[in-house]
Formats: C-alpha cells, structure tokens, sequence
C-alpha cells in the first residue's frame, strides 16, 4: 500500500518526539487527520505562489494568509495514494496545489483496493496546464474537491461518492470544514471568505466548460469510429434525397407565399389609404408592407413548421454521418430556393384580383396638382379624371387664345407665361353697374399671367392693365348665361403661354361630382377677384379711398385717430401719397389742412359739386337739416366700409353708395 504523509504547520522541535513520528508518516488505511492544527511559526514556509494566484487579488493580507495557512494542514502523497477516500463521510475541504488525482466511482460493496470506473480528473492549482502522464481519459473538475460542503452543510453527512487517487506526486492543503467555515464568517474576514467563494466559482464555470468540451470531442470520435472501420461511408439513395428535398421545400413554400402575399395586400392598402395624405411613394408603401409582413411572419412561421410537421414528411432517415456529405448539403439548399420560389410566385395572386386605387400623375401634371388642388383636398383619382377632361395647349407670342364676338364655351386656366385682353369695341360697365366710356377696339383692357409663376416680378409692368389672374371666362362658371353670349374681348398670347382648357360641360361636371374640385375652383376665382377688387385695379383702390375719405370729413373737420385710420387703409391699400393729396384736392381738402384738421366746410362742398362728387354735391346749399342727413349716410357709409373684410370697400351697401 502507497504511504501518505502529513506535515502539519507545527515546528517539529515543539512536538514530542512520539508525536513526530506519529505525524511523520501513516498508511493510506489509517490516515491521521488533526482537529486543530497549530499556528504556522515561520512564514517562509507559506506557499507564496498560491497567495499571489488565488488570495492575494481578492485583497487577503498577507497576515490573513498566514493564519490561514496555520489553520491547514499541509499534505503529500506518492502515485496510487488514497487522496480521499469514497463510502464514508468527508469533512474536509482539500485544495490541490501540485499533480494531480483521479475520482474513481465508490461502488457498493466495494472493498479492499479495487476501485471503480474513473469520473473525472483533479489538477493542482499551480500545476502547468499539459498533457496527463496516463492515458485515462477524464474530464478535469479543477483543484477543489469537497467545496460544497462549504456552502450546503448536508453534503458532509453524506457518504463521499467517490475514491480519489493521486495519479502522480501530488501536494494539498486541507481544512477541516467547520475551521474554515468560522475563519471566513469571522468580522474583517471577507475577503477571505470572497477568495473561496470566487475559487469555488471558477472551478465551476471551467467544469461546466470542460465537460462541453469532452463531451463534443467524445461525440466526435465515436462517429467517427463507424468509417474508421470501413473504407467509405454508404451515401443516401435517391429516394432518401428526394425526400429530403420535399421535406426542406414544403416549409419555404409556405414561407414565401405568406411573406409575399402579405405585402401585396399591406403595401397596397397602404399605398391606397395613406400615400397622398402623408406623401409616401410607392417605394415607401411597399416596403412598410414589407414590414407588416415580416412582422406578421414572426407568429406564422411555428404555425407553418407544425403544419409540415403534421404532413408526415421526413428528411428520409439520414444518418448525422449522410446529413453532412456535400450531396445532402446540395439537396438541402435546392429544396431551400425551390421552395421559396415556388411560394413568392404563388403569393403574388393578390395580384390579379387588386384593382388600382391610386392613380398615377402624369410627370407634367405633377406640378399643377402640388401647386393648385392638392391645398384644397382633391384626390390624386379625381385629378386624374379632371385632366383627362382636359386638352394642354401652347401658344407662341402674338397667337389669338380666345376670339371676340363669338360664344366661347370653354374655361381655361393659364400655367405659364403672358397673356393680355384686347378690347371688342363694345361698351363695358364696372362693377357698380356704371357705364364705362368705350375704348378702342385693339386696346388692352387687362391682362392674365400664368397660375404657375403669378408674381409681378416675373412680368414687366403695364401702365394702367390690371391683372384679371389666372383663369380666363371664368365668370361663365358663377353666371352660366354668360356662355352663351359673344365673348367681348380678344385674348391673345403676349409671350409663350401654356394653359389647361375645359370644355364648359365637362368642367361643370367635375365641379358637381367632386366637392374638392370645385373647392379648388372657387378658391381660384375667389382670389382672384379679391386681388382685383383691393389690390390690382388702382381706378378701383383710390375710388374706395375718395368715399372713405368724404365720409370723414363730411363734418369740416378731422381728428388724429381718423387720420391713423385713412393711414392704416393707404397702406394696405397701397394708396400713394400723391394720389391720396390728388383725392383730398378733388374735394376741396389740402395737405395743409389735412395737416391742420379743419377746412372751410363751404370750400369742400364746392369742390364737391365742382368734381361732380355724388356723395355730397346734391347737398350743396342746402338747409342744416339736409346736410345733417348726408353727413349721416357719410357715417353710414363709413361703418359698413370698416365692417368689410380688410376695410376695402368690396362690400359697401348699395343704398349707402
């Protein structure tokens, strides 16, 4: 039998010399284990490497160390030596510092030297990781053994599971369980009781690793010990591959048929509902369908492995050997791309049953629908109707747009360009039922500039030619009389025009077909005459201006607040200050007196009647209460001037005019 010896932390001069001997050396069969071992009397016989590798980094003093140490005893054994013994209790935590030991399984009934089958393989601690000397092959379980006893106290009541062996020289520190478990609980101990724990955490991550690690390499040889013993391995049969391909392909199928019909029906959806109102593309919308369908996918992808499942395919029995030869590797990728082939075909039959509900615009027309009806809501469908009711003309400069004296049963809406409305010859009356004086035929009444690019900048200024905006015999639409009457002017290009042109029906019919359409319509000429009325008719602008003008100083007199208020209305009129001092001279007022705030009220009523004013001439002379009449409906015409939208005189009652 291999001896064992123990050398406890006890100077041998302060043993007896029986005790010595005692302690000296013991037979694996009858080991001496010391309940409490005596405190270490000299530090150099503390194992330094052991302190720097495992207890030092954990923040263990060097101090700690040593009354660690004196608390252990410090053990050897020859190859062959019982290192812990299986069958019985053990209640010692052992720390293998060099070689190392095998744990053999303790069976039942064993007895005498025999030992069971190895499990697993213990190293030392400051043992150099090598090959082992023996051919057993173990996997390693670190250098503790009895570690967890130390964190469930149940473990040493049980008999130890296995005999461990030294299968070489090896050296070890022990402590006996409930000595170490007081040092570690001991105050101002804790890093002491970290190092064991963090020792005892290690071993078990490297275990868990090791043991995967063996168990992958003993898989491994055990298959390959079938072609070891014979030249080469049998491959698959046809039928096998066949079924293989079936097996891998089924799955995709459906894969691909439910990816791809789902976005079809996502993206048009999408595409349908939301792509004019938040401006997405068609790009866009398919690939939130695609998302949508990849989402969706997530939960139909265990629905359709189970479905294949339940089918009763199978990849035809081939062994993990057959799986990885390249011809099952081949079958494996080619059920793969038939499959989702075959199923992205399948799931584009959305296709044919889909009607298009987004219309695409013509790239021409693109600008018009952003510019002019997208702002009032028109659909990109309904657009799409109204332009195929529609004819794109070009004019060059000089050529007629529109012809005097005939019916003109169309509207048109210019884009681009110029164009200018040369007069018939015959009479015209202004807004207020006035007759005009007739001017001659040929002469330029007003102009229209393009929808597109209506901005003074972008055209030169005419002397006295009113802009008339965009749409030319759109006063046909609001009177539909007026289509049937000979147009009275010529209108010809000025410079190159591009413009839109309805027929008067089929525009009337949009218009009572899609509400935004003729929101959009309206809108045009809306603006239109607004511009016209406030800002682009100057006779218009300064004859609103003259009644507001009498109406204050009907009175002789004007105050501060009323000349901030004729201020505030020059200048959103854009009245100058020449034309305002013309008015004021027109009835009998000067700047001086403007200035001042009073004028002699029979010089105004003078240079009313001179000016052939109708607001005040009929006055002149008159009894006070006459005058107090007319300074009233002067008032009256005032209110009704300021309660009209930004006090332009679009607006004033006719009985107050």
């Amino acid at each position: 039998m291999h001896r064992v010896l123990r050398l406890t932390a006890r100077s041998w001069a302060h043993q007896p010399p029986a005790a010595a001997r005692l302690a000296a050396t013991r037979w694996a069969g009858a080991r001496h284990f010391a309940r409490h071992a005596t405190p270490v009397k000299d530090s150099a016989g503390a194992n330094t490497n052991l302190y720097e590798k495992v207890f030092r980094p954990l923040g263990v003093s060097t101090f700690q160390y040593e009354k660690l140490v004196s608390h252990a005893s410090k053990c050897k054994a020859t190859k062959g030596s019982i290192v812990v013994r299986g069958g019985e209790p053990h209640r010692r935590f052992v720390l293998l510092t060099h070689g190392s030991a095998i744990a053999h399984k303790h069976e039942q009934g064993q007895t005498g030297d025999s030992l069971g089958p190895p499990i697993c393989r213990y190293v030392g601690r400051l043992t150099r990781a090598q090959e082992p000397a023996d051919d057993i092959q173990v996997p390693v379980r670190g250098s503790v053994i009895g570690g967890s006893a130390l964190v469930d106290d149940s473990v040493a009541e049980r008999s130890y599971p296995s005999d461990i062996v030294a299968a070489e020289p090896t050296e070890w520190l022990e402590w006996d369980l409930e000595d170490l478990q007081s040092i570690i609980d001991a105050q101002g101990w804790r890093a002491v009781q970290a190092s064991f724990y963090h020792l005892l955490y290690v071993e078990i991550l490297r275990t868990l690793d090791r043991d995967r690690a063996f168990s992958i390499k003993a898989e491994m040889a055990s298959e390959r010990a079938p072609s070891e013993g014979s030249d080469r391995a049998a491959g698959p049969t046809t039928k096998q591959l066949t079924q293989l391909l079936i097996f891998v392909a089924v799955p995709f199928f459906g894969f691909g048929l439910a990816d791809n019909a789902i976005m079809i029906i996502c993206g048009d959806f999408i595409d349908a509902q939301f792509g004019v109102l938040l401006g997405l593309t068609t790009m866009a919308s398919a690939g939130l369908g695609n998302w949508l369908s990849d989402t969706i996918g997530l939960g139909l992808g265990d629905a359709i492995e189970r479905s294949a499942q339940k089918m009763g395919l199978s990849n035809g029995g081939l062994s993990p050997m057959q799986e990885r030869m390249n011809i099952a590797k081949m079958t494996t990728l080619a059920g793969k791309l038939i499959g989702i082939t075959l199923g992205c075909f399948a799931g584009m039959t959305p296709l044919l049953f889909l009607t298009p509900a987004k219309v695409e615009i013509a790239k021409d027309d693109v600008e018009v629908y952003e510019a002019i009806f997208l702002p009032s809501g028109v659909s990109t469908a309904a657009f799409v109707q109204l332009m195929q009711k529609s004819s794109r003309k070009r004019k060059e400069a000089g050529q007629p747009i529109v012809k005097a004296g005939t019916p003109f049963g169309k509207v048109a809406l210019l884009l681009r360009g110029e164009a200018v409305s040369l007069h018939g010859g015959q009479a015209e009356q202004n807004p207020e039922g006035d007759t005009l004086p007739v001017r001659q035929k040929g002469e330029v009444t007003h102009r229209y500039m393009g929808r597109l690019e209506a901005s003074e900048s972008n055209f030169p200024a005419l002397s006295n030619v009113t802009c008339r905006g965009s749409v030319v015999n759109g006063t046909a639409i609001a009177h539909p009389p007026r289509i049937q009457e000979p147009y009275p002017n010529d209108v010809v290009a000025k410079t190159a025009v591009e413009f839109l042109e309805w027929d008067y029906t089929d525009l009337m019919d949009a218009i009572k077909e899609d509400p935004a359409i003729q929101a959009s319509i309206v809108s045009i000429l809306f603006h239109e005459m607004v511009d016209y009325v406030r800002l682009e008719n100057p006779t218009q602008r300064c004859r609103l201006y003259k009644l507001l003008l009498m109406a204050v100083v009907a009175d002789g007199k004007v105050d501060s607040a009323e000349r901030r208020l004729l201020g505030k209305i020059r200048e959103d009129h854009k009245i100058t200050e020449e034309e305002h001092e013309t008015i004021l001279l027109e009835i009998g007022w000067t700047q001086v007196g403007w200035q001042r705030g009073w004028m002699n009220p029979e010089m105004a009523f003078q240079a009313a009647e001179e000016s052939g004013s109708p607001a005040l001439a009929a006055h002149s002379g008159q009894p006070l209460q006459e005058a107090s009449e007319a300074l009233q409906r002067a008032q009256a015409l005032l209110a009704a001037a300021m309660a009209s939208p930004g006090s332009s005189g679009s607006s004033i009652p006719p009985e107050a005019a």
